[in-house]
């Protein structure tokens, strides 16, 4: 009966890829003493949502999308060309500079949903 509108909808989708990469960063983070362990992230936002306006996914690993978030699945970094004496490429400065980047567009994602949220109810006078 109601859709929500688009702006909200990108908005929800902006804050669980926020979420999702934020989880990765802390697998990353986890890992950063594994040997052989490749930092992973996810691909942008701006790419995924364009992709997804297009393609949909129907089960787990179709089209590389993981279902249950909405997200697509973590791939290895590719930005990350420094490894370790051990082999692994996780440096710490640079998840941690990701991590406060997610926020940011987790931050931004709730205040785009809480304006469109605000205007909806000004308009139906509540």
């Amino acid at each position: 009966m109601f859709e929500l509108p688009d702006v909200m909808r990108m908005a929800q989708q902006m804050a669980r890829h926020a979420a999702a990469r934020q989880v990765v960063i802390s697998e990353n983070v986890a890992h950063a003493d594994t040997p052989g362990y490749q930092a992973r992230d996810l691909p942008s936002f701006g790419a995924t949502y364009a992709d997804g306006l297009s393609l949909r996914a129907t089960r787990a690993g179709h089209f590389g999308f993981d279902t249950a978030a909405g997200v697509p699945a973590a791939r290895t970094d590719p930005t990350t060309t420094t490894r370790s004496p051990n082999g692994n490429t996780v440096s710490l400065e640079h998840q941690i500079m990701r991590a406060a980047e997610t926020r940011q567009s987790h931050d931004m994602a709730l205040s785009v949903y809480s304006a469109a949220r605000n205007i909806l109810r000004t308009a139906l006078g509540n």
